[in-house]
Formats: structure tokens, sequence, C-alpha cells
């Protein structure tokens, strides 16, 4: 057993340095494994107490159950994604520190020349630096958060990640957008706070259009009183007034209040239930009048 020990002895004595290094890259690998699950359990906990208080299984009810903070939910989940990134970092950066230890390289000159390049690099690659700052800002502040629909620019669609440097945006064609933080100056959110469903409605002129406003909120109140709506909604509809007048065609304008990211499902039930009542009242929309001599449709 001695001369087992002397000889393992031995052999760590003229590999040591090959041996700590290998140590240290699995157990980093072990940590970053291990802090990476435990963030996302964590988050996932998060998520389940919210939809377990709630009395739900999906975030898209807890999106519609009244009195519920839907971005506690979306904002655990984005800084879960950017605590990965961070978590990720970390461990590389430490692991490399010991392991230049190791090969007895000294780290007080290693951390000044690090800091010099780091200066250098931060003087030519500003874009770089402002990506991540304006990355870490938009996540602390709650502009936006994984689930969210958004428009950045010329680009909407729905948030799939936010990391350091680059946010991805999922398009409704399919399209994955990549977009770098610092690039984003203008953001518009669609999940915050709350919608607006708008419906404009065109008929002709010369109708009784007092009729026809209280027709539109009478068939808008009939849908949103059904189950698959009311929880979507947060307000009373109502008509805003005459929105255009062209020729012999008006144009009322309908507006109701939402929760956020409904208003357009809202707004397809509500035009669906505005023609059908229409139908039943006998008032015909501007592109269902028939054709006249010496006119348009």
């Amino acid at each position: 057993m001695s001369e087992f020990g002397a000889a393992l002895a031995s052999f760590y004595e003229t590999y040591h340095t090959a041996i700590n290094i290998s140590v240290i890259v699995v157990v980093a690998g072990l940590a970053n494994w291990a802090l990476r699950r435990l963030l996302m359990r964590t988050v996932t906990q998060v998520v389940r107490g919210v939809k377990r208080a709630q009395d739900v299984e999906t975030t898209s009810e807890i999106m519609a159950a009244p009195y519920v903070n839907a971005r506690a939910v979306q904002r655990t989940r984005t800084l879960g994604t950017v605590g990965r990134h961070v978590i990720s970092w970390t461990v590389v950066i430490t692991a490399l520190i010991l392991i230049l230890a190791q090969l007895g390289v000294d780290l007080g000159a290693v951390l000044t020349s690090a800091g010099i390049v780091a200066a250098g690099l931060a003087f030519g690659a500003q874009n770089i630096v402002k990506d991540i700052l304006n990355g870490i800002f938009m996540v602390f502040e709650d502009q936006l958060g994984v689930g969210d629909v958004v428009q950045i620019d010329t680009i909407s669609g729905t948030v799939e990640d936010v990391g350091i440097r680059v946010t991805q945006v999922r398009a409704l064609d399919g399209t994955l957008w990549h977009i770098r933080n610092g690039e984003i100056l203008t953001l518009g959110n669609s999940s915050q706070g709350w919608g607006r469903a708008l419906i404009d409605v065109t008929v002709d002129a010369d109708q009784d259009l007092t009729h026809v406003s209280d027709v539109m909120v009478q068939a808008a109140r009939a849908l949103l009183t059904s189950e698959r709506y009311a929880r979507k909604v947060t307000g009373e509809p109502e008509v805003l007034g005459l929105e255009s007048v062209f020729g012999d065609r008006a144009t009322l304008r309908l507006a109701v209040r939402t929760r956020p990211e409904a208003q357009w499902e809202v707004q397809r039930g509500i035009r669906a239930e505005i023609r059908r009542a229409f139908k039943d009242e006998g008032i015909v929309l501007s592109d269902e009048r028939p054709n006249l001599p010496g006119g348009t449709a």
C-alpha cells in the first residue's frame, strides 16, 4: 500500500500541472451546469408559484386572467436568460485565471495587461460595449421580456431571447431576427400595461349614424360577455365618433380597452359580431352596396 501511495505521489508530482488543470476544467463545467440548473429551477418555481396562485396552467391564461401582472413571469424568465449568460462567462473567466496560476503565469502582470487591453478594446470595440450596456439596462428597466410582443424599428414579433449583446425576435412569418442591443433606439412593447382594440366600420353616410353606433356597441357588448372574451377585456366598448367622411361613405370607430396582447383577437371577434348584427338590423356596409347605374360599388 505504501509503495502504491509512493507511486501515486510520484505520478502526481510529475503530472500535477496537467492534473490540476483537468480538475479545474471538470469542476468549472460541473459548477456551470449546477448553477445554471439551480437558476432555471428557481425561475420555474417562481413561474409555477404565480400560476398556482391564479389557478391557471399556461402563461397565456395568466396574461388574460384578471388581477394578474404577467410581467412577473416574463421578467423572471428574462432575468433567467441573462443570468445564464452571466454564470457562463463568470465560470469561464474564473477557470482561466486558475489555469494560468497552475501554469505559473504571474497573475498580477496578467491582470495589469488585461486592464490595458480591456481599455484598448473598449475604445476600439465601442459598439460591443454599447450593446452589452444597453442590453443590461433594457432588462433591469423592464423595457422588454421573453414572450413580449414588440416592435423594434420596422421589425415586429415575439421576443424569444434577450442576450447580453443580441436580442432575438420571432416575426409573425417565422423569421428569427437577431438585433444588436446597441441598435435598439426605439422600442414599442404591446405586452405592458394594457391594449386597445380599434375597429373602423364604413357605412353609407345617409344612414342613421346614431343607430349604427348603438348597434356597434350592443354587438361588442354581446361578444365581450362571452366566456372566451370576458377575461380579455378591461373596459366598456365605446364609439369614439365619426372618424372620417369620404363622398357618400362614413367611417365610425369603436374602441375597447383590453389586456396586453389581446387587442388583435378582440378586434377580429368584434368585427365578425358587428357584421352579423348589421345583417340582422339591415345596415349595409359600404363595400356591400349593390352596383348602381352610373356609380361605383
